[in-house]
């Protein structure tokens, strides 16, 4: 499906509306699965647009604190967007998430490239997803997927314990040793958000990173989620290929960036 794209240009304006920014967005998935209708008690969104480029602020996940301007469209467009939003912002955001490609704003530190992909589709049956339960939570669990993820994927973003966190599914080998996990996660309150899915290093290449992903997306669609969305590390290519297989569509190519603050919290409005 082929969504209309606002044309490149024009000015930077301020929107209060999530329905007029995701009209701006030409109706974007990000926009209409990450940004939450109810963030803020039913406050105004915080958001801008101009041709070609929108952004919106949102809460980090949970647990990790902050806001982050999230700033999507035609790379030149959004570049110039960014530069004109993060002065006005000064303390009330400390990470950007832009297109990929777009220039950074001077503030922009360390941080990560990675993929948004998103699915409203179940995905055709894997070998494997027989295998695949809910995990329990308890303190023995928890320690084993810790144990599982330090191996497996040391870059994980969802921890067990962790706000966020709804749940997770996993599968056991014959010995009853957890060799694959993902987490079920929402960014936005009834939008599932996989996230660590990870599969021990000497169990890879049997498929079971696909069985634990194609059952808990299956399980979450049959219940009602209006789509299941994920992200994944640009440098991921074996995951990328695995997403794509399950149905998953990768939307945005993303880089997010630590912005430095002014000192002692000033805005920066020059």
């Amino acid at each position: 499906m082929h969504r209309s794209r606002p044309a490149v240009g024009g000015r930077v304006r301020p929107v209060s509306d999530r329905a007029a920014l995701l009209a701006a967005s030409g109706h974007d998935p990000f926009v209409r699965f990450e940004l939450d209708p109810g963030a803020g008690g039913g406050a105004p969104v915080r958001g801008w647009a101009g041709r070609g480029a929108w952004a919106f602020l949102r809460p980090r996940p949970p647990g990790l604190g902050g806001h982050t301007l999230t700033a999507l469209g035609a790379p030149e467009a959004v570049g110039p967007l960014v530069a004109e939003v993060v002065p006005l912002l000064g303390a009330d955001v400390g990470w950007v998430t832009m297109t990929r490609g777009a220039a950074l704003p001077p503030q922009a530190g360390d941080g990560d490239d990675w993929d948004w992909f998103w699915t409203r589709q179940q995905p055709q049956p894997q070998p494997g997803e027989g295998r695949v339960v809910a995990l329990p939570d308890d303190a023995a669990v928890r320690a084993e997927v810790a144990a599982l993820l330090q191996r497996a994927s040391p870059r994980h973003s969802a921890r067990p314990g962790r706000p966020g966190v709804l749940g997770w599914a996993g599968i056991r080998d014959g010995a009853g040793r957890l060799v694959a996990c993902a987490a079920h996660t929402e960014n936005v309150p009834g939008v599932p958000h996989l996230a660590s899915v990870a599969t021990d290093p000497v169990q890879r290449g049997r498929g079971l990173g696909a069985a634990v992903t194609a059952a808990l997306t299956r399980r979450l669609l049959a219940a009602g989620a209006p789509a299941v969305t994920l992200g994944m590390y640009a440098d991921n290519d074996v995951a990328r290929r695995l997403y794509a297989r399950l149905g998953f569509v990768r939307e945005h190519a993303l880089s997010s960036r630590r912005l430095s603050r002014p000192p002692h919290g000033e805005r920066r409005d020059g």
